[in-house]
């Protein structure tokens, strides 16, 4: 009985490593991934206007180990949001809410997308060349359509901004944030299984191995362009080429197609709308009082093929509005050889009375999209 008991026991352990739950273990590895190569990239980070740029050119043009580990945090970005989004299809369509811990479980994930974004966005200012000062003027203008307080977030953002400040948020703030959501999220129910934490990361870093080969291939045969102004880009340099970017500028997608308030309706509003509504879910729905039942194959085929439609579906939307943005090319234009000094703010920083155009979220848009015919 001993034996047939644990059997049945192992055989659940295995279930739930099922390849079902493939990308929310594979995000959690990604994630140790994102961690440990941060890490390394601290150590030779300085966060001042005058040195940050350079401090990321040393790695490019003296370490070309350190410029591979560069290019995997950028890379393990994009794939550990891409394993989000599909592990959050799934968890909503697998109506994972309304499990008895699930309002638990739903509430920390809502927090570690929120968490993030915020990565994103500072991840991409710290090297502070001529992309990240425009993505640090265009936040604020975003978040400046807050309703009642936007105006007074936006001049907060700007004026608080400083580099040290964006450096301690990107690598102690949100980091300690994201760690106890993880815990409540992930790791608690996890060290209560056989085997603990070792085992969940043992077989899913094994599921998780195609990302990583992908990161090591990618940062060699498409590194940053981080070595001007000995090799510039081509301005267009990036068209065609996903990056983390892209989850973040789908947001200003609507600033280029449309005017007035459908724009700031579309890139602000509902998406904030959409995610409240999704986050604040398990409270509004009846949870279970008991488990699901079985699920038939045929139930689990058309469960799995909802979720590819709307992955490839969600995907291809951002693929189709983002493409065209030539995230590898500002270095052509703004570089030392051109006399425009990267890591050192223009003279518009933090002064919008001089260049009146850093508020106009259509021209920074297209500007970002389109530097060849707008500027």
């Amino acid at each position: 009985m001993d034996h047939h008991n644990q059997g049945i026991d192992n055989k659940m352990n295995f279930e739930k490593y099922h390849w079902r739950h493939f990308f929310g273990g594979a995000a959690f590895v990604l994630l140790l991934a994102q961690i440990g190569t941060g890490v390394f990239l601290t150590l030779y980070y300085q966060p001042h206007l005058k040195e940050a740029y350079d401090s990321v050119r040393f790695l490019y043009n003296h370490m070309p180990v350190g410029a591979i580990i560069r290019d995997s945090h950028r890379w393990l970005a994009l794939f550990l949001m891409i394993s989000i989004i599909i592990h959050s299809l799934r968890s909503l369509l697998r109506q994972d809410y309304l499990n008895p811990d699930g309002k638990i479980l739903w509430l920390t994930g809502s927090l570690m997308i929120l968490l993030l974004l915020g990565f994103l966005a500072t991840g991409v200012i710290l090297p502070w060349e001529w992309r990240a000062y425009w993505f640090m003027e265009m936040t604020p203008n975003l978040l400046g359509h807050l309703p009642w307080i936007g105006a007074q977030v936006k001049a907060f953002l700007i004026d608080a901004f400083t580099m040290n400040r964006a450096f301690v948020l990107h690598i102690i703030i949100l980091p300690i944030i994201l760690l106890i959501g993880m815990d409540y999220h992930v790791l608690n129910k996890t060290r209560k299984k056989r085997g603990g934490i070792f085992r969940y990361l043992w077989q899913h870093g094994l599921l998780t191995l195609p990302f990583f080969i992908a990161t090591i291939v990618l940062s060699i045969d498409l590194p940053m362009p981080t070595q001007d102004p000995e090799i510039l880009p081509d301005p267009l340099a990036g068209t065609d080429i996903p990056t983390v970017e892209w989850f973040l500028l789908v947001f200003w997608l609507p600033f280029m197609h449309f005017k007035g308030v459908m724009a700031p309706l579309l890139g602000f509003y509902l998406p904030v709308v959409v995610f409240l509504v999704l986050t604040v879910l398990p409270f509004y729905v009846k949870s279970r009082t008991q488990p699901p039942g079985p699920v038939t194959p045929t139930a689990k085929l058309a469960a799995a093929s909802v979720v590819i439609a709307l992955s490839v579906g969600l995907f291809g939307l951002m693929y189709a509005g983002t493409w065209r943005s030539p995230t590898l090319g500002c270095n052509a234009c703004h570089n030392v050889a051109l006399g425009t000094r990267m890591g050192i703010p223009p003279e518009a920083f933090k002064d919008h009375n001089i260049v009146p155009l850093l508020d106009n979220e259509e021209w920074m848009t297209l500007h970002w999209f389109f530097p060849q015919r707008v500027w």
